[in-house]
């Protein structure tokens, strides 16, 4: 597919292809030459207000002559500004290009398919990516009452647009990919911006949502974010402290990393430049991801931000701050949401960073590293983002998890992997790359055919869950921006509910898999499928509740207020904590599994009441491992040395790594649902010496642990003398049950409900 631009004659078939044409090869493009005007039979039509096709923002046209009358062949045309209510003015009209249009389009046919009833568009022969502009076919009505026909071209100024399959998926490949883009395969976020609020005589595009980039700096001189960056009346150190070259060059992939973010979330649009964000009009704030406790008390005080975006982790470093995990509560009740990328270690296994690893996962297909090992992960209202590719599949990288809540759109490598022989290669996402000419540092693009002078500043090779973390946050940008007084439990409703699941789409297909274990000599799933929980909501340890909707996310944020379920939302849950004394007990004679059960809850917020007669609808729960602790004897000889060998010892972190990579932990619902929280050949530090927490290196316990599972969601918890929430241990060694009962613990947060 070529990137030109002004071909002529390329032929299309029907409205549909002629669409496709349009946007595929450059309808969104910036035009060579920028709008035309046709004069067809003695009328000329002008563009006086640029519109877009992709949103449906109404273009202004004006004649030059009185018409009684102005239709479209593919449009709508009005003499009322169906966004404003604003009336035309003499001898003007309304234009927009419909959804229905707009939606039906496919690429246009290759030239040995095409259709018989093919009709010739205003293009050369050639590829069709090079078109730039789609002519409307117009029939006007004389003052004297003859017809006659007007042809108009316009163009959607944007020129990377069409290359953003996670916007508009039409199975478009610019990036010289062995496998396209799955047609459809994108956050159905078209229909989403053509949305108009009434009341404020908007579309969704952002106005008036703030949002952080907890990341990387920001390249705030970037030519398509600078007019969308937000500098807080508040000063504090990392908040839009600016990109330098010197960063860039020494730090190349991840120094841009937080830019790339921003780009995603909210790019400005219709500038004729790159591409556009999700949320294209709201506006950004830099704050850095080095400074953790800092930034995320400056993003209180700013008293504005509506979100964070967090596409940031420590993988393999498991530590405990009850500073952030104080922050990240009162960001919570703040009704600040915060997206986080979940982690890019599914693939990840033994190397030289990551030196007590084992790579057994990555041979197996098995998720290699276990995500939740900070505050920003743990905590339960937050929003962990897994990855999907432009193939309708998880991502390569995406880890699996039980706290996993909802995937957006991640992409692969790009064509980074196309001279590797043999490779297969699909898209990564397109967004904003630097203000610097990548000849001047390592160019991630550099051996892409997509790379060309005109999208220097550019890249289309950033992925991870980096990428589908801000894919979510531009989606609930436009959410903000739709209900400005929506709660963080509403919007994980609403995610929860409108994602789309493998029911919806089939390419998310993922049975259990299951596997024989040498060391056990049993069989182990390495990860559970979907499932069912006993509230109705579907959900994969891969995929959460599904993937991202962005147009059914915001129909459901307009209609909250009328959902009996979401309204109920508007105030915090409850908090509820289990008191039972020694709730872990073995289950077998070996002392390598144990099973804790869960009872007797006190409320956390009013007096140490009981739950009593009440049955909560659980809104998040969580349970504290910080008592997982070891005993010397087992099935393998790691088990003594990572007890009893020295502290801190090369020795001791590998045989740690050893037996938690063969730890299995999982839990059952009171209602019977069954997850699967850290799968076997999960890689994990915890209690390895390998990191520790800066408050405390010499406390190995980094107490409470506490780890959230996502697929209890709605279930009921209530005092049932012979069903319990339960969580289980699989162990290679011999576990402390004692240890386990000193701290263990379950936690729900939830909505009183009638039994």
């Amino acid at each position: 597919m070529k990137s030109g631009c002004c071909k002529k004659g390329l032929r299309i078939a029907r409205t549909a292809a002629i669409v496709s044409a349009m946007l595929l090869a450059g309808t969104l493009l910036s035009g060579c030459k920028g709008s035309k005007n046709w004069l067809n039979d003695g009328v000329k039509l002008t563009i006086v207000e640029e519109g877009d096709l992709a949103t449906g923002k109404p273009y202004r046209l004006r004649a030059d002559r009185h018409l009684l009358d102005l239709r479209a062949e593919h449009g709508d045309v009005s003499t009322v500004n169906p966004v404003t209510g604003e009336n035309a003015g003499t001898n003007e009209w309304f234009y927009v290009f419909s959804e229905e249009n707009f939606s039906a389009y496919e690429p246009a046919l290759a030239d040995d398919t095409k259709a018989d009833n093919a009709v010739t568009n205003d293009a050369d022969d050639g590829e069709n990516s090079s078109l730039k502009d789609f002519t409307e076919n117009f029939r006007a009505t004389l003052a004297d009452g003859r017809i006659r026909k007007v042809r108009q071209t316009f163009s959607v100024n944007d020129p990377l647009l069409p290359d953003q399959w996670h916007l508009w998926n039409i199975g478009q490949n610019p990036y010289g990919v062995t496998e396209p883009p799955l047609k459809k395969t994108d956050l159905n976020v078209i229909p989403a911006w053509r949305i108009i609020l009434p009341e404020e005589k908007q579309q969704l595009d952002g106005t008036g949502v703030y949002v952080a980039v907890f990341d990387s700096p920001v390249d705030i001189n970037h030519e398509d974010l600078k007019d969308n960056i937000y500098y807080p009346e508040i000063t504090g150190e990392g908040i839009n402290t600016g990109l330098s070259l010197e960063l860039l060059k020494e730090y190349p992939s991840q120094a841009s990393h937080g830019t790339s973010v921003a780009g995603i979330i909210g790019a400005s649009a219709m500038n004729r430049l790159g591409g556009r964000g999700i949320a294209f009009n709201a506006r950004l704030t830099s704050f850095s991801e080095q400074l953790e406790a800092i930034s995320l008390s400056l993003i209180l005080k700013t008293k504005r931000m509506n979100l964070v975006n967090a596409s940031i982790g420590s993988e393999l470093h498991t530590f405990d701050s009850q500073a952030a995990a104080d922050l990240y509560e009162a960001l919570y009740e703040n009704s600040i949401a915060v997206v986080h990328a979940n982690g890019n270690g599914f693939d990840e296994g033994q190397s030289e960073q990551k030196p007590y690893s084992s790579s057994r996962c990555f041979v197996i297909d098995a998720n290699c590293e276990f995500t939740q090992t900070n505050n920003i992960a743990r905590y339960p209202f937050n929003i962990n983002v897994g990855a999907l590719n432009s193939l309708g599949v998880k991502a390569s990288y995406s880890s699996a998890g039980s706290n996993i809540w909802v995937t957006g759109f991640g992409g692969e490598y790009g064509g980074d992997v196309t001279d590797i022989p043999g490779s297969k290669s699909s898209a990564a996402i397109v967004t904003t790359l630097s203000s610097y000419d990548p000849k001047d540092f390592s160019d991630p693009d550099a051996k892409s055919p997509w790379r060309s002078q005109d999208n220097i500043y550019y890249t289309n090779t950033m992925n991870g869950t980096s990428s589908a973390a801000p894919s979510v946050t531009g989606a609930l940008a436009l959410v903000y921006q739709a209900k400005p007084d929506i709660t963080v439990s509403q919007i994980r409703y609403l995610l929860a509910k409108t994602s789309r699941n493998d029911t919806v789409m089939p390419t998310l297909a993922q049975t259990p898999e299951e596997v024989q274990d040498d060391d056990y000599g049993e069989s182990f799933f390495l990860s559970q499928g979907w499932k069912d929980n006993a509230a109705g909501f579907r959900f994969s340890d891969y995929y959460g509740f599904g993937v991202i909707d962005a147009h059914a996310l915001v129909k459901g944020a307009l209609a909250c207020d009328s959902d009996p379920e979401c309204s109920a939302l508007k105030t915090f849950p409850e908090k509820y904590v289990s008191s039972n004394t020694s709730p872990c007990a073995y289950t077998d004679t070996t002392k390598r599994n144990v099973t804790c059960s869960f009872s007797d809850f006190r409320s956390a917020d009013e007096g140490d009441d009981s739950l009593g007669d009440t049955v909560l609808a659980a809104d998040a729960i969580t349970f504290d491992v910080s008592g997982l602790s070891y005993l010397p004897e087992g099935l393998i000889d790691s088990c003594s040395r990572a007890v009893l060998s020295e502290e801190g010892s090369e020795e001791r972190k590998k045989a740690v790594f050893d037996v938690n990579h063969l730890l299995e932990i999982s839990a059952v619902s009171q209602s019977g649902t069954e997850l699967l929280v850290k799968n076997i050949y999960a890689n994990w530090d915890y209690g390895s010496g390998y990191t520790a927490r800066e408050e405390d290196p010499d406390d190995p316990a980094m107490e409470p642990l506490e780890l959230a599972v996502s697929g209890f969601y709605r279930e009921p918890l209530s005092e049932e003398p012979d069903r319990h929430y339960q969580v289980s241990f699989r162990s290679v060694c011999e576990l402390d049950v004692s240890s386990l009962n000193e701290r263990m613990h379950l936690t729900v947060y939830g909505y009183p409900r009638g039994r």
